[in-house]
């Protein structure tokens, strides 16, 4: 009987959808938020980032933690109350770099959270 190695999935780094970056759990994560939509965004991390406006181009970036904050999240929406959509990167093994742009419809993506396993969702 042949033996047949089970194939392999390489780990998303570019243009990631919701669940295909994962994490260690306990690991310190740097967390980067684009803005490359047309439009000024509202976005805050509770409890350590209270809401900001993040303009075109512009990008913010914050550290999470498990042990500080259990499943760290990042909400995100348009000051216009337009829909939006985020785009998941991983630029190095510990930066998770969430690219925020303009959506032609609802429904609308609101937050990205690093769940218990290290799996980032986007709601």
């Amino acid at each position: 009987m042949l033996s047949v190695p089970a194939a392999l999935a390489a780990p998303c780094t570019v243009n990631c959808k919701s669940g295909q970056i994962q994490f260690t759990p306990g690991d310190r994560i740097t967390i980067q938020v684009v803005n490359v939509g047309s439009r000024p965004l509202s976005l805050e991390q509770p409890p350590l980032l209270g809401p900001r406006v993040l303009y075109t181009g512009n990008t913010i970036e914050t550290q999470v933690g498990w042990t500080a904050q259990p499943h760290p999240s990042v909400f995100f929406w348009s000051q216009e109350r337009l829909p939006v959509r985020a785009r998941l990167n991983r630029p190095g093994p510990n930066t998770l770099r969430v690219e925020v742009f303009d959506a032609p419809a609802e429904p609308s993506d609101r937050s990205i959270t690093i769940e218990a396993d290290g799996r980032v969702v986007v709601k």
